[in-house]
């Protein structure tokens, strides 16, 4: 019975160890499933980050290919502007060099008939007709020089109003230039703060991240390590659970050798006293208060 509730002992209590070490075991398995969740998560994260910038690297590559083409059309436009602007200048050169040729023939023949005038005042000096006729026709050369001054004073105000709305058309190209000039300088800066603040983010993310494998190996080095003490804490509970039994087997093995020894010894005294009563017995029978051991046996 001694043996048996050793026995039952020992099988309890490497039970028990059993369950204790499957309980750790178990715990180990959850924790390295949390650790994995944990990677998976990361991974995850760290995958949606890497999204976001491509899309932002994808829109600022289409803001810049907008500010291209917004570049392009504006200098077309400029250069179309420019055209109609020298086509003007070549039209007004080709009138100013028409308008030319036409007071240099006016004075030709202003010349020619000043020599007619002279050649008849020459030849009719005499002739109140002819003087009345040449002081008509002066009369009409005045009159004639009064309407090519008008036409002079029309064309000269003409031209100077076709230069003011040449200077202003100037002034608008520059103006325009000006604020070109303003709306991409706002670009380039408005470009250079999105690609700083995307430099940053991508700083500290990487930081971030660093900081993050930094403490994910420490705590897989921190499991790595309570696996390893847990292996070795099982390993000595093991051999403990060993030596245990070993030295119970021991104790079991003495036990049993004591016993073999006492029921030898006890057989050996019952022999002996098995033949000192034969012996007696032929003597004649004594009474057990003679013999109280042997009344005993």
């Amino acid at each position: 019975r001694a043996r048996q509730d050793i026995v039952k002992q020992m099988e309890q209590n490497a039970e028990e160890r059993a369950l204790r070490a499957e309980e750790r075991y178990q715990e180990g398995q959850r924790q390295l499933e949390r650790l994995e969740q944990m990677k998976r998560e990361d991974r995850k994260a760290w995958e949606q980050k890497q999204e976001k910038q491509r899309q932002i690297l994808a829109e600022i590559r289409r803001l810049n290919a907008e500010s291209w083409r917004l570049k392009d059309e504006q200098r077309e436009r400029e250069r179309l502007e420019d055209e109609r602007v020298l086509e003007q200048q070549r039209q007004k050169a080709e009138r100013e060099a028409a308008w030319g040729a036409e007071q240099k023939q006016l004075r030709l023949e202003k010349e020619k008939e000043l020599a007619r005038l002279r050649a008849v005042q020459e030849q009719a000096q005499d002739w109140q007709a002819e003087m009345d006729a040449l002081r008509a026709k002066r009369n009409q050369e005045v009159a004639d020089r009064e309407w090519r001054r008008q036409e002079l004073e029309r064309t000269r105000k003409k031209t100077e109003l076709e230069q003011q709305l040449r200077q202003d058309q100037l002034e608008q190209v520059a103006q325009k230039e000006q604020y070109l000039a303003m709306q991409v300088e706002q670009d380039r800066q408005e470009f250079q703060r999105v690609l700083r603040a995307h430099q940053e983010q991508l700083q500290r993310e990487k930081l971030e991240r660093e900081q993050r494998e930094l403490k994910q190996c420490a705590h897989a080095e921190y499991l790595r390590q309570q696996i390893q003490e847990l292996q070795q804490q099982r390993e000595r509970e093991r051999a403990a659970v060993l030596e245990e039994g070993r030295q119970q087997q021991q104790d079991v093995q003495q036990r049993r050798q004591r016993l073999a020894q006492l029921r030898q010894q006890k057989l050996q005294e019952f022999r002996s006293g098995a033949a000192a009563a034969a012996f007696l017995g032929s003597l004649g029978s004594p009474s057990p208060s003679w013999c109280p051991s042997l009344g005993h046996l």
